[in-house]
């Protein structure tokens, strides 16, 4: 795998920052991802932190077959972030079916993508300076209407997620993708990259391209935030990854490992909490909390 990456997040014109990206890697694959917390919800930035941290956790424990399995990953990933923002929230004091986040994660295992959103995050496919493929958002739209349009879909509240997950896409030299909130997508132009951004050097001029977005932005700006990944193409600068709670020291599969379940001894990394059994323990969790409300 050949590729360089690069993050940024921009308050805006807002008074905090409600949305959150990452970047995980291992051999053999790499996981992108980009929350908005919902704006007038209490909690939008526990939700979209709690996100981020639910599906860094998921990617670094799953087996090198549970990401082949991309689409299920993603569904089951998404659907344990959901359950993690529910405790979150009741751990800090928030009825745990209010803070909710809008998402897009991107997941490439090999060379295929699959991507997954729910809400009004985007992701852009750009090859040769055009648009090959991007999600549609999810919101309702009235007949007569123009402006924001409600979102009809997202991760937390009180109704399980839906998220709408891509075919596998194989990638080739040139591919582009962007993983943007709706405060960076709303002003930004496929060309921009040519402008702001050097393939190899991505991270030098994100920052200048998410505030060029910004001024085009109607002020006060909302949060903007950008994940992006060049394909076939050799980093040379070295950005990290963020950084979620709750980890746990584990050791990573090989390429080799992609073709057998088994490692470390015999052992998987989830034979000591597999993502099932711990949506499992969530839910239950979740209904207690239910109960005692």
């Amino acid at each position: 795998m050949l590729y360089s990456i690069a993050q940024q997040s921009h308050q805006g014109g807002r008074d905090y920052n409600e949305d959150r990206t990452a970047i995980f890697e291992r051999e053999g694959a790499v996981l992108l991802v980009v929350a908005d917390g919902l704006g007038g919800h209490a909690g939008g930035d526990l939700a979209s932190q709690a996100f981020v941290d639910a599906m860094g956790d998921s990617f670094t424990r799953a087996t090198g077959r549970q990401l082949l399995d991309a689409a299920n990953f993603l569904k089951l990933s998404i659907n344990y972030a959901h359950h993690k923002i529910h405790r979150r929230a009741a751990n800090h004091g928030y009825d745990p079916k209010t803070p909710k986040t809008t998402c897009v994660v991107c997941l490439i295992c090999g060379d295929e993508a699959t991507w997954a959103h729910s809400g009004d995050s985007r992701l852009y496919l750009i090859n040769k300076r055009k648009i090959q493929a991007q999600t549609t958002d999810h919101v309702s739209i009235k007949h007569g209407t123009t402006g924001n349009h409600p979102i009809n879909r997202c991760v937390g509240g009180a109704e399980p997620p839906m998220p709408e997950i891509s075919e596998p896409f194989i990638m080739s030299d040139g591919d582009i993708l962007i993983l943007a909130s709706d405060g960076a997508w709303q002003s930004f132009k496929p060309r921009d990259l040519e402008e702001y951004i050097d393939a190899e050097h991505p991270t030098l001029g994100l920052d200048n391209l998410l505030q060029t977005l910004e001024n085009r932005n109607k002020a006060p700006s909302d949060n903007l935030s950008i994940t992006m990944l060049y394909w076939g193409v050799s980093q040379l600068d070295n950005p990290s990854a963020t950084a979620y709670e709750e980890s746990d020291s584990i050791q990573l599969l090989s390429h080799e490992d992609y073709a057998d379940p088994k490692s470390l001894d015999g052992k998987t990394p989830f034979d000591i909490e597999d993502l099932d059994n711990k949506i499992n323990e969530i839910e239950e969790f979740i209904l207690d909390i239910d109960k005692q409300i």
